[in-house]
């Protein structure tokens, strides 16, 4: 969880989120304390985007699949939350890669896609033959979904992940989440 910035993703260089949400804010404290010791330790940290793809809120049965479905998933504020999805393959190929690596220190594994709330949200819907989203002011959207949920959709920030290719000679199989949501759930509506 990166600082919030819409205009520019994040490398492994830019800090974390310094004043998140307060629910959140002991999960990111936990998150620096471990990645300090990994680093310490001389080992990896593998940041992964939003998992998507089988067994995640992503995936054809998900949590997240299933609101969009039943038109629960609106857009909330301004909807410059900025996601990067990773698809669990991604994530399983980075690991071997970096198992089988010498590198150290932190890499961003996430498609090479960063994209805001409005942009990812109603082709989902649309993948998955649902409503278009609704828009509604983040003060609704608070009732909802407490004020880390409105925060993580209007203030995520995207990561890049040209170290990671570069360092673990990775690339993910579905370079954009445009081609892995299609993958997953072209006939999610039909199971």
């Amino acid at each position: 969880m990166y600082e919030p910035n819409k205009w520019v993703p994040a490398t492994e260089d830019a800090p974390l989120w310094r004043d998140p949400p307060r629910q959140f804010a002991p999960v990111l404290a936990a998150l620096r304390s471990l990645e300090e010791r990994t680093r310490q330790a001389g080992g990896l940290v593998l940041r992964l985007g939003q998992l998507y793809g089988h067994g995640t809120i992503y995936g054809r049965n998900g949590s997240f699949v299933r609101q969009v479905q039943a038109g629960k998933m609106p857009i909330i504020g301004s909807g410059d939350g900025t996601f990067s999805f990773t698809h669990v393959q991604d994530a399983a190929a980075a690991i071997t890669a970096a198992l089988d690596s010498h590198v150290r220190g932190v890499l961003n594994v996430v498609d090479d896609e960063p994209a805001p709330v409005p942009e990812w949200l109603p082709i989902l819907a649309e993948l998955l033959d649902a409503p278009p989203p609704k828009h509604v002011p983040a003060a609704l959207g608070r009732l909802a979904v407490g004020g880390w949920g409105v925060a993580f959709m209007t203030q995520l920030r995207g990561a890049d992940n040209t170290l990671a290719r570069r360092t673990l000679d990775w690339a993910p199989r579905y370079s954009s989440w445009r081609q892995g949501f299609a993958a997953e759930l072209a006939h999610a509506t039909h199971s």
